[in-house]
Protein backbone atom coordinates (compact mmCIF):
# COMPACT_ATOMS: atom_id res chain seq x y z
CA UNK A 1 0.00 0.00 0.00
CA UNK A 2 1.62 3.05 -0.75
CA UNK A 3 -0.23 6.49 0.63
CA UNK A 4 0.27 9.47 -1.77
CA UNK A 5 -0.20 13.12 -0.40
CA UNK A 6 -0.01 15.48 -3.30
CA UNK A 7 -1.11 15.26 -6.74
CA UNK A 8 2.46 15.97 -7.79
CA UNK A 9 3.65 13.49 -5.48
CA UNK A 10 3.55 9.92 -6.42
CA UNK A 11 4.98 7.06 -5.97
CA UNK A 12 7.38 8.06 -9.18
CA UNK A 13 10.47 5.33 -9.47
CA UNK A 14 9.31 3.48 -6.49
CA UNK A 15 6.46 2.19 -8.18
CA UNK A 16 8.73 1.68 -11.61
CA UNK A 17 10.48 -0.58 -9.38
CA UNK A 18 8.31 -2.24 -7.96
CA UNK A 19 6.19 -2.65 -11.26
CA UNK A 20 9.42 -4.04 -12.50
CA UNK A 21 9.36 -6.47 -9.25
CA UNK A 22 6.16 -7.42 -10.50
CA UNK A 23 4.56 -6.68 -6.87
CA UNK A 24 1.15 -5.00 -6.81
CA UNK A 25 0.37 -2.21 -4.92
CA UNK A 26 -2.56 0.18 -4.44
CA UNK A 27 -1.98 3.83 -3.92
CA UNK A 28 -4.34 5.92 -1.34
CA UNK A 29 -4.80 9.55 -1.95
CA UNK A 30 -5.02 11.40 0.91
CA UNK A 31 -5.51 14.74 -1.30
CA UNK A 32 -8.52 12.98 -2.86
CA UNK A 33 -10.09 12.08 0.70
CA UNK A 34 -9.71 8.40 0.12
CA UNK A 35 -10.34 6.37 3.63
CA UNK A 36 -7.30 4.33 4.74
CA UNK A 37 -7.88 1.19 6.87
CA UNK A 38 -7.93 0.66 10.36
CA UNK A 39 -5.59 -1.66 10.32
CA UNK A 40 -2.50 -3.13 8.28
CA UNK A 41 -3.30 -6.86 7.40
CA UNK A 42 -3.51 -7.98 4.25
CA UNK A 43 -1.17 -5.00 3.20
CA UNK A 44 2.54 -6.75 2.87
CA UNK A 45 4.03 -3.36 3.07
CA UNK A 46 3.25 0.32 3.60
CA UNK A 47 4.90 3.05 1.38
CA UNK A 48 4.83 6.55 2.19
CA UNK A 49 5.70 9.55 -0.27
CA UNK A 50 6.16 13.64 0.33
CA UNK A 51 3.63 16.29 0.48
CA UNK A 52 3.46 19.96 1.27
CA UNK A 53 1.55 19.09 4.73
CA UNK A 54 3.52 18.90 8.06
CA UNK A 55 3.70 16.31 10.22
CA UNK A 56 2.47 17.82 12.97
CA UNK A 57 -0.80 19.12 11.15
CA UNK A 58 -4.37 18.96 12.96
CA UNK A 59 -5.95 16.93 10.16
CA UNK A 60 -8.56 14.59 9.83
CA UNK A 61 -6.62 11.61 8.66
CA UNK A 62 -3.20 12.25 10.27
CA UNK A 63 -4.56 10.29 13.94
CA UNK A 64 -5.45 7.11 11.61
CA UNK A 65 -2.29 6.88 9.74
CA UNK A 66 0.28 7.38 12.45
CA UNK A 67 -1.80 4.51 14.37
CA UNK A 68 -1.66 2.26 10.70
CA UNK A 69 2.05 3.43 10.90
CA UNK A 70 2.36 1.73 14.50
CA UNK A 71 0.13 -1.03 13.62
CA UNK A 72 2.72 -1.48 10.61
CA UNK A 73 5.59 -1.98 13.08
CA UNK A 74 4.03 -4.00 15.22
CA UNK A 75 2.84 -6.43 12.83
CA UNK A 76 6.26 -6.52 11.06
CA UNK A 77 5.35 -4.96 8.03
CA UNK A 78 7.67 -3.12 6.62
CA UNK A 79 7.42 0.51 6.11
CA UNK A 80 9.40 3.07 3.90
CA UNK A 81 8.84 6.45 4.27
CA UNK A 82 9.53 9.68 1.64
CA UNK A 83 10.46 13.21 2.88
CA UNK A 84 7.18 13.48 5.04
CA UNK A 85 6.82 9.96 4.75
CA UNK A 86 10.17 9.89 6.64
CA UNK A 87 8.68 12.65 8.97
CA UNK A 88 5.40 10.75 9.76
CA UNK A 89 7.18 7.24 10.34
CA UNK A 90 9.79 9.00 13.05
CA UNK A 91 6.53 11.01 14.92
CA UNK A 92 4.59 7.77 14.80
CA UNK A 93 7.36 5.48 16.33
CA UNK A 94 8.29 8.53 19.36
CA UNK A 95 10.68 10.79 17.67
CA UNK A 96 10.04 14.64 16.31
CA UNK A 97 9.09 16.68 13.74
CA UNK A 98 10.49 20.28 14.05
CA UNK A 99 11.70 22.77 11.79
CA UNK A 100 14.90 22.38 10.10
CA UNK A 101 17.56 25.44 10.47
CA UNK A 102 17.71 24.97 7.26
CA UNK A 103 15.59 24.59 4.24
CA UNK A 104 17.18 22.24 1.82
CA UNK A 105 15.52 22.51 -2.17
CA UNK A 106 17.73 20.67 -5.20
CA UNK A 107 20.73 18.68 -5.15
CA UNK A 108 22.73 18.32 -1.84
CA UNK A 109 25.44 15.79 -0.77
CA UNK A 110 25.41 13.92 2.18
CA UNK A 111 26.94 10.60 3.77
CA UNK A 112 26.70 7.37 4.94
CA UNK A 113 27.17 7.08 8.79
CA UNK A 114 29.91 4.31 9.40
CA UNK A 115 27.55 1.49 10.77
CA UNK A 116 26.40 -1.69 9.66
CA UNK A 117 22.92 -1.01 8.76
CA UNK A 118 23.73 2.05 6.54
CA UNK A 119 26.21 -0.23 4.39
CA UNK A 120 23.51 -2.77 3.75
CA UNK A 121 20.96 -0.34 3.18
CA UNK A 122 22.63 2.41 1.13
CA UNK A 123 25.33 0.14 -0.45
CA UNK A 124 29.01 0.87 -1.02
CA UNK A 125 28.62 4.58 -1.89
CA UNK A 126 31.14 7.27 0.25
CA UNK A 127 29.05 10.20 -0.85
CA UNK A 128 25.69 10.11 -2.12
CA UNK A 129 23.97 13.11 -4.27
CA UNK A 130 20.22 13.64 -2.78
CA UNK A 131 17.12 15.71 -3.82
CA UNK A 132 15.79 17.46 -1.44
CA UNK A 133 12.57 19.79 -0.63
CA UNK A 134 11.79 20.43 3.15
CA UNK A 135 11.61 22.70 5.43
CA UNK A 136 11.06 20.59 8.28
CA UNK A 137 13.27 17.47 10.23
CA UNK A 138 12.91 14.62 12.26
CA UNK A 139 14.58 13.33 15.17
CA UNK A 140 15.88 9.44 14.98
CA UNK A 141 13.14 7.27 16.98
CA UNK A 142 13.88 5.73 20.06
CA UNK A 143 15.76 2.36 18.85
CA UNK A 144 16.35 3.20 15.36
CA UNK A 145 20.10 3.68 13.88
CA UNK A 146 20.83 6.87 11.78
CA UNK A 147 22.37 5.91 8.81
CA UNK A 148 22.63 9.24 6.52
CA UNK A 149 23.75 12.75 7.27
CA UNK A 150 24.43 16.36 4.85
CA UNK A 151 25.58 19.30 6.01
CA UNK A 152 22.85 21.43 6.89
CA UNK A 153 20.29 18.44 7.61
CA UNK A 154 21.99 15.73 10.22
CA UNK A 155 19.25 13.41 10.65
CA UNK A 156 18.61 12.45 6.16
CA UNK A 157 18.26 8.34 7.08
CA UNK A 158 17.20 6.04 9.88
CA UNK A 159 16.39 1.95 9.80
CA UNK A 160 14.48 0.70 12.47
CA UNK A 161 14.18 -2.85 13.64
CA UNK A 162 16.25 -3.69 10.49
CA UNK A 163 12.59 -3.39 8.32
CA UNK A 164 11.67 -0.02 8.10
CA UNK A 165 12.95 2.94 6.62
CA UNK A 166 12.44 6.40 6.70
CA UNK A 167 14.69 9.43 4.42
CA UNK A 168 14.52 12.90 4.26
CA UNK A 169 15.56 13.30 1.13
CA UNK A 170 13.53 12.03 -1.95
CA UNK A 171 14.55 8.62 -3.45
CA UNK A 172 11.80 8.46 -5.77
CA UNK A 173 12.33 11.10 -7.72
CA UNK A 174 12.00 11.18 -11.85
CA UNK A 175 13.02 14.20 -14.60
CA UNK A 176 9.55 14.87 -15.26
CA UNK A 177 8.59 15.22 -11.46
CA UNK A 178 12.11 17.59 -10.92
CA UNK A 179 10.70 19.67 -13.64
CA UNK A 180 6.92 19.69 -12.55
CA UNK A 181 8.24 20.60 -9.03
CA UNK A 182 10.25 23.79 -10.24
CA UNK A 183 7.06 24.89 -12.56
CA UNK A 184 4.38 24.67 -9.60
CA UNK A 185 6.87 26.52 -6.93
CA UNK A 186 9.25 28.66 -8.38
CA UNK A 187 8.68 31.60 -5.52
CA UNK A 188 10.36 28.58 -3.14
CA UNK A 189 13.61 28.81 -5.30
CA UNK A 190 16.31 30.77 -4.99
CA UNK A 191 15.93 34.00 -6.87
CA UNK A 192 11.81 33.01 -6.19
CA UNK A 193 9.59 36.04 -4.62
CA UNK A 194 9.58 34.13 -1.37
CA UNK A 195 12.87 32.35 -0.96
CA UNK A 196 15.30 33.19 2.03
CA UNK A 197 18.66 34.61 0.62
CA UNK A 198 19.97 33.50 4.12
CA UNK A 199 19.37 29.86 2.90
CA UNK A 200 22.40 28.31 1.74
CA UNK A 201 20.83 25.09 0.17
CA UNK A 202 18.42 26.45 -1.75
CA UNK A 203 18.99 26.30 -5.06
CA UNK A 204 17.49 28.49 -8.32
CA UNK A 205 15.60 25.80 -10.88
CA UNK A 206 18.91 26.50 -13.26
CA UNK A 207 20.72 24.99 -10.64
CA UNK A 208 18.15 21.72 -10.09
CA UNK A 209 18.01 21.32 -13.31
CA UNK A 210 21.66 20.93 -14.64
CA UNK A 211 22.47 17.65 -15.90
CA UNK A 212 19.24 16.74 -14.75
CA UNK A 213 19.15 13.07 -16.56
CA UNK A 214 22.46 12.32 -15.60
CA UNK A 215 21.81 13.37 -11.83
CA UNK A 216 18.37 11.15 -12.19
CA UNK A 217 20.25 8.45 -13.59
CA UNK A 218 22.62 7.65 -10.76
CA UNK A 219 19.66 8.55 -8.20
CA UNK A 220 17.50 6.29 -9.58
CA UNK A 221 20.61 3.54 -9.29
CA UNK A 222 21.10 3.71 -5.46
CA UNK A 223 17.63 4.27 -5.06
CA UNK A 224 17.01 0.57 -6.60
CA UNK A 225 19.83 -0.81 -4.14
CA UNK A 226 17.70 0.55 -1.00
CA UNK A 227 14.29 -0.89 -2.61
CA UNK A 228 15.69 -4.23 -3.18
CA UNK A 229 16.47 -4.41 0.67
CA UNK A 230 13.19 -3.34 1.46
CA UNK A 231 11.59 -5.51 -0.18
CA UNK A 232 13.28 -8.44 1.06
CA UNK A 233 11.45 -8.19 4.39
CA UNK A 234 7.80 -8.08 2.14
CA UNK A 235 5.30 -10.97 3.70
CA UNK A 236 4.46 -12.73 -0.32
CA UNK A 237 2.73 -15.61 -0.49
Amino acid sequence: MIIQFSASEGPGHFGDFLAGEHIPFQVLRMDRSDPLPAEIRDCSGLAMMGGPMSANDDLPWMPTLLALIRDAVAQRVPVIGHCLGGQLLAKAMGGEVTDSPHAEIGWVRAWPQHVPQALEWLGTWDELELFEWHYQTFSIPPGAVHILRSEHCANQAYVLDDLHIGFQCHIEMQAHMVREWCSISPEELKGGAEADPAQPMVQSAVEILRDLDVRIATLNRWAEHVYARWIKGLQRD
